[in-house]
């Protein structure tokens, strides 16, 4: 069969405009069916904090920074993180500080006093358990979401801020509120909010959420702002009847 000329321009038009939608479908195609990057959290550990972590295993202490060392100090001075709940590498970090703590003598441990600056705590309940055995609870991103307006100066101190030979002299008692409302998230997943009423785990709290904010306990807001508080005096006797020693009563 013989082709004209003319018919032969049209077909291969044709062809032409065939080809091309089928090119711009395909196109369309692998446009549509392209997927974005996934985005980091935010809330993420770091390559850094995870190498820290993973230093040493779950059973070694990891140090405690100390505010009178420079590189320390500015660790210290920094504000927290939260931390995503159920994040796996959260029980070697906490395993990790429980040991810190212990090894100090230690009645509470935040996480930026072992270098890392996420919102964790170790508490020691003295408004639980027996008279001799105080047991220890770990928080996640823990908030204090009221304060008592009545406070009391202690004794107060910290594990961050040795007061042994060569290292400068600082003030030993805070002013703190008598009663703090807190709310944090067990590792669990279980979110709590509690009023805690005892004073001294109350103060135990008030020291650890602090060190999250960058904040020390010889920075004395209230001594400032006197006018706005009813300052109690401190009765020695409340410290005998629910059995803390003389000489933890600083390490925090």
């Amino acid at each position: 069969m013989k082709i004209s000329p003319f018919a032969f321009v049209k077909i291969s038009f044709l062809i032409i405009i065939l080809g091309f939608f089928f090119i711009q479908c395909k196109k369309d195609v692998t446009t549509t069916t392209k997927t974005n990057p996934v985005q980091p959290n935010p809330l993420a550990f770091t390559k850094a904090e995870i190498d820290t972590v993973r230093k040493a295993d779950s059973a070694t202490a990891m140090r405690i920074l100390i505010i009178f060392v420079h590189p320390d100090s500015l660790i210290l001075r920094t504000p927290s993180k939260d931390v995503i709940v159920g994040d796996t590498l959260i029980k070697r970090l906490t395993d990790r500080m429980y040991t810190a703590v212990k090894h100090a003598n230690g009645v509470g441990i935040a996480a930026p006093q072992v270098g890392i600056c996420r919102k964790i705590i170790w508490v020691q309940r003295y408004d639980k358990g027996t008279l001799t055995n105080k047991p220890f609870e770990v928080y996640l991103n823990p908030k204090i979401t009221a304060y008592s307006d009545t406070v009391v100066r202690r004794m107060d101190g910290c594990l961050s801020v040795p007061q042994t030979t060569g290292y400068p002299v600082v003030i030993d008692s805070s002013y703190r509120a008598i009663w703090v409302d807190v709310e944090y998230t067990l590792p669990n997943g279980t979110f709590i909010h509690e009023r805690v009423k005892q004073w001294y785990t109350a103060q135990i709290f008030q020291h650890e959420i602090d060190h999250l904010y960058g904040k020390m306990y010889f920075d004395n807001y209230v001594s400032k702002h006197k006018n706005r508080f009813t300052i109690l005096s401190a009765n020695n006797k409340e410290e005998k009847e629910i059995g803390i020693p003389k000489d933890r009563m600083n390490n925090m």
